[in-house]
């Protein structure tokens, strides 16, 4: 449809008016004057129906009618038409322009009334009329201004709607716990159409009383930084089903929200499965971790116990309240531990491979004093910065007591890894690690010592080293050669003060000690804290295929190396 509309002129715009004139002088005069208004932009109709027609093809601003229009001849579908049914008519059309009438107020008055908000002005029927026609412009003016009020607010209306139609939450007002208004999606949430829920009572979707005076309390206390109630509820669906949703609350009134306000329904059922699937799953590793045959703990990275499971219990002799909050250091770890070394340290040991695992030997105790050998895996436990905030030890008793009176490590869980694919025999194996616990735990004449052993794939290891001081063991018996060989024990434990390595065959053959280490060490990488005699190692296990183990004089710890790799760390 064409028309004319605020035609921009100053302050106001350009008012377009349909004048429904009856062709009298007072029509006249009003004609005139608005003509020289400036701003208003008349267009003439000699009849309602000539107006009807008018307003068919083009839209105004404002319509002036007079209440009694004269009859028309020849108007037979709007015969005897007056003002006020000139009125009824727009409306049933849907027209909903403003309409200003004119009308007789007996004989000596003419009153102009703006039929949306009962506006008068009284004309007398003689004399100087010009105030009056000034008011009449004035309404039409504030008429005008107010019907553009009234279309910004029908837009913001109809984007306020767009955007409750579009948005996936539920959204509902209430007013003292009444149900006022729902937007489709809240409906649709609960299953119902739209008008169904307006008007009841919002405790009515609710399990209980009790629920509904818990939910209700929960949003006068639970407060966002900007002042929203929030609070989890389950609402009752059309279905006899319920909806798990978290409801976030703006009040009418903050200091009585049952009076009413405006809520904001997300619905969280599926959050709340996947809550309860990951209860349901740490309840059963929870349970796994209680009843498996492994010592399991987890502490923070001080070293304090958070979980100690029903195993470990057993094996160190305690009961819950003992361990839970205590440190490790003075309940599974000595105060004082023969190599100053304890499981508080753990965390600094993570990461010897890449799936971010530490593998440790430990010297603990049980409550009755009791020294044991636990193998521990280490595992971090990080958030989600990355940073570690626990950590979980897997451990197994490793504690050989096959020697009366004796309390050594046993190897026999894990040293086939050790020298699997390599030439050296277990026996062999076995001699070198127990002469290094006992280098490291006991040292020599009450001081740390630190050294090297190099077994298997001797060739390789004495091509790839150097002689740095005599070779005690050149021109030997081959008896008095053997690591094996119990006698020489104390020989070992005597060159072990020396530099350089012990190079030994697999057979347990002693080569050399005193030899230095000649390989590239830039090609492995080690945790820091660990010094140029673990690099050599490291590096020389990279390159033959030989064994390493380094028994570290700043901490009495042994380093088991294979394939360039840390295998295996005890810290005694």
């Amino acid at each position: 449809m064409s028309g004319h509309h605020a035609i921009s002129y100053g302050i106001f715009s350009m008012i377009s008016v349909l004048f429904v004139d009856d062709n009298t002088d007072l029509f006249g005069q009003i004609r005139s004057f608005l003509e020289k208004a400036g701003d208003i932009r008349l267009d003439n109709a000699r009849s309602i129906k000539q107006a009807i027609e008018k307003i068919k093809s083009r839209t105004y601003d404002i319509i002036l009618s007079y209440e009694q229009i004269p009859e028309v001849n020849g108007i037979e579908f709007v015969s005897d038409m007056n003002g006020i049914e000139f009125l009824k008519y727009l409306k049933s059309s849907g027209n909903t322009t403003p309409v200003i009438l004119i009308c007789r107020r007996g004989l000596q008055k003419i009153a102009i009334e703006e039929v949306t908000i009962g506006t008068e002005i009284n004309i007398p029927k003689s004399g100087d009329i010009r105030p009056q026609l000034l008011e009449m412009v004035t309404l039409i003016k504030q008429t005008m201004l107010r019907r553009k009020a009234e279309r910004e607010v029908k837009v913001q209306n109809d984007q306020l709607t767009a955007i409750l139609s579009a948005t996936p939450l539920g959204i509902f007002q209430l007013r003292n716990q009444v149900i006022s208004w729902v937007n489709p999606q809240f409906a649709e949430m609960l299953g119902y159409e739209d008008p169904y829920l307006v008007g009841k009572e919002i405790c009515s979707f609710f399990k209980t009383p009790e629920d509904f005076d818990r939910t209700f309390q929960e949003l006068r206390i639970a407060r966002t930084s900007r002042g929203y109630g929030m609070a989890e509820c389950s609402l009752l669906k059309k279905d006899r089903t319920f909806l798990v949703c978290q409801l976030q609350e703006q009040a009418a009134d903050p200091r009585d929200i049952s009076k009413g306000g405006t809520f904001i329904v997300t619905d969280v059922s599926e959050k709340r499965k996947i809550a309860d699937a990951l209860k349901e799953s740490e309840a059963r590793y929870r349970e796994v971790l209680m009843n498996t045959q492994s010592i399991i703990i987890r502490m923070d990275t001080l070293g304090n116990i958070t979980f100690f499971n029903h195993f470990a219990l057993s094996f160190f002799d305690y009961t819950s309240d003992d361990v839970i909050g205590k440190n490790v250091v003075g309940t599974i770890v000595p105060q004082k531990a023969r190599g100053g070394h304890d499981l508080s340290m753990m965390a600094n040991d993570l990461g010897f491979n890449a799936e971010g695992y530490a593998v440790n030997v430990n010297e603990n105790i049980r409550r009755n004093g009791d020294r044991v050998w636990i193998a521990w895996i280490n595992k971090a436990i990080r958030d989600e910065q990355g940073h570690i905030i626990e950590i979980l030890c897997i451990g197994n008793d490793i504690t050989d007591r096959k020697r009366s009176g004796e309390v050594r490590i046993s190897t026999d869980t894990w040293k086939d890894i050790v020298v699997a694919e390599t030439d050296v025999r277990e026996e062999v194996f076995d001699a070198v690690f127990h002469i290094s616990t006992e280098i490291s735990m006991e040292g020599r004449e009450g001081k740390s010592v630190g050294t090297t052993f190099l077994i298997g794939d001797a060739d390789n290891v004495m091509a790839k080293s150097r002689q740095i001081s005599l070779n005690a063991f050149e021109g030997q018996k081959p008896e008095s050669r053997m690591i094996t060989n119990q006698d020489i024990k104390e020989n070992i434990k005597e060159f072990a003060q020396l530099d350089g390595a012990f190079v030994i065959d697999g057979t347990g053959y002693i080569r050399a000690q005193s030899r230095y280490i000649t390989v590239d060490t830039s090609t492995v990488s080690l945790p820091k804290g660990m010094g140029t005699r673990h690099n050599s190692v490291a590096a020389m296990t990279q390159v033959t295929n030989a064994v390493g183990i380094v028994v570290s004089q700043s901490g009495g710890g042994i380093t088991i190396f294979k394939n360039g790799l840390i295998l295996k760390k005890i810290t005694l």
